[in-house]
């Protein structure tokens, strides 16, 4: 992940805010388990940060991620991979013969 796509990310989760009802593209099931999930994470590595910090850490951060997509219902790395997917060329063609046709009338 590059520098510019950090700051296009960032830029989306801004304008998130701004306009919920525009950025949302995460299905309500999603939302829910994403909410659920996540709060248990963060649960989960907030109550063992001191005895495993790494861990806990980890947890923590994964849960904090997953439970503001499934407050927001927007997925910022969703939105960036739809943008590199759309971003992509068709595969080149390559003519090696022309035909030349006259009309029939």
């Amino acid at each position: 992940m590059t520098n510019q796509d950090f700051n296009t990310a960032v830029n989306n989760v801004k304008e998130a805010w701004k306009y919920p009802e525009l950025f949302q593209n995460v299905s309500k099931s999603e939302r829910w388990l994403s909410g659920v999930t996540g709060t248990y994470l963060l649960f989960k590595g907030l109550t063992s940060i001191f005895s495993h910090p790494v861990i806990g850490l980890t947890g923590a951060a994964v849960g904090a991620g997953l439970l503001y997509r499934g407050i927001t219902g927007y997925c910022p790395l969703r939105d960036l991979a739809e943008q590199n997917k759309e971003g992509i060329a068709p595969d080149e063609v390559i003519i090696s013969e022309t035909y030349v046709v006259d009309d029939l009338g």
